[in-house]
């Protein structure tokens, strides 16, 4: 059964509901748990996740949409992510993190160069996709 945002976003609801209600020493570390489980369903990996799987099932996988119409649809869907991405990291860029010191000065001990690094994680996967056209589908549209 494939998982969707309004579900995660009960599942958010009724965890918290149950979180409120541990109060007692002993069920301490359930509620940490718990709100380790609840930030990981709230970051932006598993919130992209859901987006690709719901892209897949209500476009990919939707019969009644030409191969023509599903391929604008995946090219509008990368241009919308990418921008997404390099927004996200021109707000990393202009914040000191950390981990990005630490990469930093252990790259430059190693001599590496941290250009090429980031310039290979902001490469989008989704922007080569191509779709395979079952020909049956062309003549029934």
């Amino acid at each position: 059964m494939p998982i969707r945002k309004k579900d995660t976003a009960r599942v958010l609801g009724l965890l918290e509901e149950y979180c409120t209600k541990l109060r007692e020493p002993e069920e301490q570390q359930l509620k940490t748990a718990i709100l380790r489980v609840m930030g990981i369903f709230k970051s932006n990996l598993f919130e992209a996740l859901l987006d690709i799987q719901e892209f897949y099932e209500v476009t990919l996988l939707n019969t009644q949409k030409s191969c023509e119409q599903k391929l604008e649809e995946v090219n509008h869907m990368a241009d919308k992510w990418e921008k997404s991405v390099s927004i996200q990291n021109s707000e990393l860029a202009h914040s000191v993190c950390p981990v990005e010191e630490r990469e930093q000065s252990s790259s430059e001990a190693s001599g590496m160069d941290t250009g090429q690094i980031s310039a290979k994680t902001s490469e989008h996967p989704f922007r080569s996709i191509s779709l395979q056209c079952n020909p049956a589908q062309h003549i029934s549209n």
